[in-house]
C-alpha cells in the first residue's frame, strides 16, 4: 500500500509560504500528500485561501473569520462571502471559534461572531473547522447550542483532555492532530490520542506553524504531516500505510470530499 496523506488544515497563503508555494505544494505531493485543505482566516484572506485552492489540484479551501480578527467585523460582511461558498472548491466554513489565550478581540465579540458564523454555516450547508484555546467550555457549550444545525466539523490542532475529545466526538466532530504530537512534553497528549477511534481523527501541519519535532524551529509546511500520521500510527500499533489511509479517508468524509479529490478541473 502506498502511503498518501491528507493535510486537514494549513494555511499556503501566509506571508512565510507564498515566495515559494508553488514549491511548498510540489514537495507535499513528492512526499505523498495529495490533499490540502488550504483554511481561511479572515475576509480577505478567505478569498486569497480560494484562488490559491483553483490553482492546484488536491488544494481546497475554507472561508471564514478567525477568533482574533471577529473584533472588526461588521454585520454585513460575511454576506460579501457568502458567493464564494458556491465554488466547489470550498468545503467549509472556518477557521472560527474562541480564543481566551491572546484575546485579540473581546471575548462577548468571539461568542457572538462565533454563533454568527454556525449559523452561516448552517445556511450554506457547510462543515465547520473550529479553533478553541484556553475557551474548551465554552466552545462545547455553543457547539451544544447548535447541535441539531451542525453539518459536522473538525476540531483543529486538537489538544485537550480524553473527556473533552470524548464531548466533541459526541457532537459529531473530527478531531485533528498538529505536530505538537510528536513533541517531547506532548506525552499527555499522545495518551489522550491512543485512545480515540481512529476512524474519526485526522492530521494537520497548520502550517507555517507547529512544525513536527524533526523540524522544530523550522517554518512548517504539508509534506511534514507524514510525521505527525507516523507518530499516530506508532500509538495505535499501526504501519504508516495504514494510517495515512485511514486518516486520507477521514478527511474525504469529513470534508464530503468523497470521489472528488484530482477530478477538479484548475484553472
Amino acid at each position: 500500500m502506498s502511503v498518501r496523506l491528507a493535510d486537514a488544515h494549513a494555511h499556503l497563503d501566509l506571508p512565510e509560504m507564498l515566495p515559494d508555494q508553488e514549491a511548498v505544494v510540489r514537495r507535499a505531493r513528492e512526499a505523498g500528500v495529495a490533499l490540502i485543505i488550504n483554511v481561511g482566516i479572515g475576509l480577505k484572506q478567505s478569498r486569497q485561501a480560494l484562488n490559491t485552492a483553483r490553482k492546484f489540484r488536491g488544494v481546497y479551501a475554507t472561508i471564514g473569520v478567525h477568533p482574533h480578527g471577529v473584533g472588526s467585523l461588521g454585520d454585513k460582511d460575511l454576506e460579501a462571502l457568502t458567493p464564494l461558498a458556491a465554488d466547489p472548491k470550498v468545503v467549509a466554513v472556518g477557521e472560527i471559534g474562541l480564543d481566551f489565550y491572546r484575546r485579540r478581540s473581546s471575548e462577548e465579540s468571539q461568542q457572538r461572531w462565533f454563533r454568527r458564523q454556525l449559523e452561516w454555516a448552517y445556511s450554506l450547508k457547510k462543515i465547520v473547522v473550529v479553533h478553541t484555546r484556553e475557551a474548551t467550555a465554552a466552545t462545547l457549550k455553543i457547539l451544544r447550542e447548535y447541535r441539531s444545525r451542525l453539518q459536522g466539523g473538525v476540531m483543529h490542532c486538537f489538544g485537550g483532555s480524553l473527556k473533552e475529545a470524548q464531548a466533541f466526538l459526541d457532537l459529531g466532530m473530527y478531531l485533528s492532530f498538529s505536530g505538537t504530537l510528536t513533541y517531547p512534553k506532548a506525552e499527555d497528549l499522545r495518551q489522550v490520542a491512543k485512545r480515540l477511534p481512529l476512524n474519526r481523527l485526522l492530521v494537520e501541519t497548520d502550517c507555517p506553524y507547529l512544525p513536527p519535532q524533526p523540524w522544530r524551529g523550522k517554518r512548517n509546511e504539508p509534506a511534514y504531516v507524514t510525521a505527525t500520521a507516523k507518530q499516530l500510527a506508532d500509538l495505535h500499533h499501526l504501519s504508516l500505510e495504514e494510517t495515512a489511509h485511514q486518516t486520507w479517508l477521514n478527511t474525504l468524509t469529513a470534508f464530503e470530499l468523497d470521489g472528488k479529490v484530482g477530478e477538479e478541473v484548475v484553472g
